[in-house]
């Protein structure tokens, strides 16, 4: 008789994540990251104005710790989905917002040259 494959605690911590991200409608591709296999499992991640890690604990609560690039401020709590959600959703926002920017300062350094 075989055993049933059982996921790892640090495989369900980051395969939920992950859900989340697609449950909000953001790429994890976009965003430089790396599985984290800390307590039931997440990411590490650096974003143009960010960077940190999101993992779920023992508690079921997801750990959110960032720093800010620009300002140095860290955020570190344990937070609730909804939490979660709200923290994805700007850090995303300000992503994109950085791309604008860096694709806007180029556009304007080159020109449009044809």
């Amino acid at each position: 008789m075989s055993e049933k494959p059982t996921i790892s605690d640090t495989d369900y911590g980051h395969n939920g994540l992950l859900t989340i991200f697609s449950q909000r409608d953001i790429d994890v591709q976009d965003w430089c990251y790396e599985r984290l296999d800390k307590e039931r499992g997440g990411i590490t991640f650096k974003l143009p104005s960010a960077e940190g890690e999101i993992y779920l604990n023992w508690g079921d609560l997801y750990h959110v710790k960032v720093t800010f690039v620009n300002t140095k401020q860290t955020f570190n709590e344990d937070c609730l989905l909804g939490d979660l959600h709200l923290i994805l959703d700007r850090l995303e926002q300000q992503r994109k917002s950085n791309i604008g920017a860096l694709r806007d300062m180029i556009k304007n350094a080159f020109g449009e040259e044809e």
